[in-house]
């Protein structure tokens, strides 16, 4: 008995190890290069919508393409009830600097097309270019 708990604790050590230095579960660090999906038309849009459009909240998608030290990735963002995504297309412009947390719902393939939830999306540093980076007191 004494020998399945060391194998086993051996087994559990080694499995922890082997995760901590995983190279694809880093975050991911990089700038945003492209918005797309209906949220992010519908935030651009300036004028009111058409009396003809109507945008179901299940119906909304949102996407980002970021430009990191790794190359070129290209994520659908699922939408998360705590960080809605109108929310996140209204925050975000290219330009800006995004954090992704790869937790256990980021799926990433090697091509780095994949999909992650709303809440992981954090951001880390506006465009100095853009509008709403600068503020109405600035």
């Amino acid at each position: 008995m004494k020998m399945y708990k060391k194998i086993l604790g051996a087994s559990a050590v080694a499995l922890a190890l082997g995760f901590t230095g995983c190279d694809e579960c880093k975050d991911l660090d990089g700038i945003v290069v492209e918005e797309f999906g209906t949220a992010a038309r519908l935030v651009e849009s300036k004028g009111p919508l058409s009396k003809d459009v109507l945008i179901k909240s299940e119906d909304l998608t949102y996407g980002l393409v970021l430009e990191t030290a790794d190359g070129t990735y290209t994520l659908d963002i699922d939408n998360y009830h705590k960080k809605p995504i109108l929310a996140l297309a209204k925050a975000i412009e290219p330009g800006d600097r995004v954090l992704i947390d790869r937790d256990v719902s980021t799926r990433i393939d090697r091509d780095k097309v994949g999909t992650t939830d709303s809440d992981t999306v954090e951001i880390i540093e506006k465009n100095s270019n853009s509008l709403s980076s600068q503020g109405p007191y600035q």
